[in-house]
């Protein structure tokens, strides 16, 4: 795997690099590595450090690295991407339930943030308040301070009690609470089911 580079810039990587050099009529031809003034790469053409100029082309390096790495870096980054779309409400708590391994384990003692998205025992919760993470405060015994997101094998998990806008229910949200299921008819949802904001559903989900 090669990675061609431009005053120290990524343009792109490339597994086997379309060597190119300039005919004596002036035509561009490919070539063998040895002859090759410059590179061809998804339609451009490139001059090659150190060698020969290519008229008008600009100048770049190319350098041999390890494909295995790039492409366990390239995932570091998709999953770096997608944890903090997650946070960022874009994408939503099902999906993101279904990609547990991707969030970053709960730990103490770490200063997390209102909306940080961490795993717990197999399971994602959000933070609801800034703190410093101590034992006896692991998410699932701290509700005060984490809110289990969606279980994708859960379709009607227990209601929870909201502690404010960032952890209320949504507009047709699913939940099971006294032996009832209920759909959120309200968003922003912060009551209990069975007092204001919820229907009691019908026994096949509807």
């Amino acid at each position: 795997m090669y990675r061609i580079t431009k005053d120290g810039a990524s343009l792109g990587m490339t597994e086997a690099p379309t060597y190119i050099k300039q005919a004596p009529n002036g035509c561009l031809v490919l070539c063998p590595e040895n002859e090759a003034t410059g590179i061809a790469h998804e339609g451009r053409v490139f001059h090659l450090l150190g060698r020969e100029g290519l008229p008008d082309a600009p100048t770049v390096m190319l350098e041999q690295v390890d494909s295995g790495g790039e492409i366990r870096k390239a995932s570091e980054t998709s999953g770096l991407m997608f944890v903090t779309l997650t946070e960022g409400g874009q994408i939503d708590p099902v999906t993101a339930a279904e990609h547990t391994e991707l969030f970053a384990p709960w730990a103490c003692p770490v200063n997390y943030t209102t909306g940080q998205i961490r795993q717990h025992g197999g399971r994602l919760y959000k933070c609801l308040q800034g703190h410093l993470s101590q034992e006896g405060w692991q998410p699932d015994e701290a509700p005060s301070l984490w809110v289990q997101i969606a279980d994708p094998a859960e379709e009607w998990p227990a209601w929870s009690q909201p502690i404010g806008a960032q952890d209320a229910y949504h507009l047709g949200a699913k939940v099971s609470h006294e032996e009832k299921r209920w759909l959120s008819t309200a968003d922003n949802n912060v009551w209990e089911p069975g007092v204001y904001g919820w229907e009691e559903a019908q026994e096949d989900g509807v």
